[in-house]
């Protein structure tokens, strides 16, 4: 990991010295045409952001590139603006209207059931992670949460009308999540959580600052983010990774879902006193193989297969699937110990698999997908959540 700092640090230097663009813009209530003070205004993922005043004000300043600008404030519905600089006018007028929920009486229950708080701590180790940095984040407000559990589709649903404030002491931030949405399919292991935080600076002195900094710095290599910024100037060899073709593939030693169906019929059928004849005794026996195989193309795949430029605009789409494999870093005791709890294998270097549930993404130079929900991550990416995560504009 050593090796590589010097050159990701020559990489990126420039990033913060590019020009600068200013939007402004004003806040109001749309029912009564008024300005509204206090508005959080901010970019999706960053530390970049602003409060309107009196007048229902704003401004700040972003590089150039495409952004969500995020215009939010209590008892209102929130506002998710896209923003390209190149096509920036001269002031946004951001009309907010209030929630018809508020309208409404409130009952705030001064206890919750168990199932609750169970619920609670499966959603707290989901969303903000099982990692060494995600362990150590604290939710602050989780009373705001609306927690539902379907036992029959398994399913855990969480939602909420306030921001979460998350607190992240290994990283130095305080964060404002704007949860949008959280679903965590048990049965099927399959999780889906989308929000809009913003991230601002805790205080420190200058140990906790060092500390700080080497800690984002471990966050940040290896990453999502690290991975997007890298493939965006083709330098994915360079800064350590490795990207081949995975193939996915049914496996020809298992019996087909019709063959396994008709056998467990057969032996539910006699109340379970059969004796099975031997192909049908080879046919359950079987049924414990996985419906899949994997095969790696352990060849590198060129660029120009799965990534198109035109201008500054860089597209990725491919088919199956892709392994990404950082060398500059192991894997976290806690992953592995996931993978296998009562035998768990030695570190290996992280691994991490992508596939895209849409045609092509958009990779933004900030080390963004323009839009997450279109790319599935598993492995270690998966893995990693809220508390290992880094604001868009940080920097080496």
């Amino acid at each position: 990991m050593k090796q590589l700092i010097p050159l990701l640090c020559c990489w990126f230097i420039a990033m913060p010295l590019l020009a600068q663009h200013n939007i402004k813009g004003r806040v109001i209530d749309e029912a009564i045409d008024a300005p509204i003070e206090f508005v959080s205004v901010y970019v999706n993922t960053t530390t970049i952001g602003a409060t309107t005043n009196a007048k229902g004000e704003f401004a700040l300043q972003v590089p150039a590139g495409r952004y969500e600008l995020i215009v939010s404030y209590l008892g209102y519905e929130p506002i998710i603006y896209q923003v390209n600089t190149d096509e920036l006018p001269k002031s946004i007028l951001f009309k907010l209207r209030p929630k018809a929920n508020e309208l409404k009486e409130v009952i705030v229950e001064g206890k919750r059931d168990p199932e609750w708080y169970q619920n609670l701590e499966v959603f707290k180790q989901n969303f903000l992670g099982k990692s060494e940095f995600g362990k150590q984040c604290r939710l602050l407000n989780p009373e705001v949460l609306t927690i539902t559990f379907d036992p029959e589709t398994a399913l855990l649903e969480v939602k909420s009308d306030e921001p979460l404030l998350v607190e992240n002491p290994a990283l130095g931030y305080k964060i404002e999540y704007l949860l949008a949405d959280f679903k965590y399919y048990m049965r099927d292991g399959y999780m889906v959580f989308l929000g809009y935080p913003k991230y601002a600076l805790m205080k420190g002195g200058q140990s906790k600052q060092r500390r700080w900094a080497k800690h984002r710095e471990r966050a940040y290599l290896g990453s999502a983010m690290h991975f997007v910024r890298a493939l965006r100037e083709q330098q994915l060899v360079e800064q350590g990774f490795n990207l081949r073709r995975l193939y996915r593939l049914p496996n020809p030693d298992r019996p087909t879902d019709e063959e396994i169906a008709a056998v467990r019929a057969k032996v539910k059928e006699a109340g379970g006193k059969i004796a099975l004849d031997d192909v049908s005794a080879d046919i359950l026996a079987r049924a414990r193989l996985p419906k899949l195989i994997e095969q790696l193309d352990k060849n590198p795949v060129p660029y120009a297969d799965y990534l198109s430029r035109s201008g500054d605009e860089v597209k990725m789409q491919f088919e199956q699937f892709m392994q990404v494999v950082y060398t500059g870093e192991k894997e976290e005791e806690a992953y592995v110990r996931q993978l296998k709890p009562f035998n768990p294998p030695k570190p290996s270097y992280q691994t991490s698999v992508l596939s895209l549930k849409a045609q092509q993404v958009l990779l933004d130079k900030n080390g963004s997908i323009y839009e997450p929900l279109d790319v599935l991550f598993e492995g270690y990416w998966a893995f990693e959540k809220l508390g290992d995560m880094l604001p868009l504009d940080y920097t080496l």
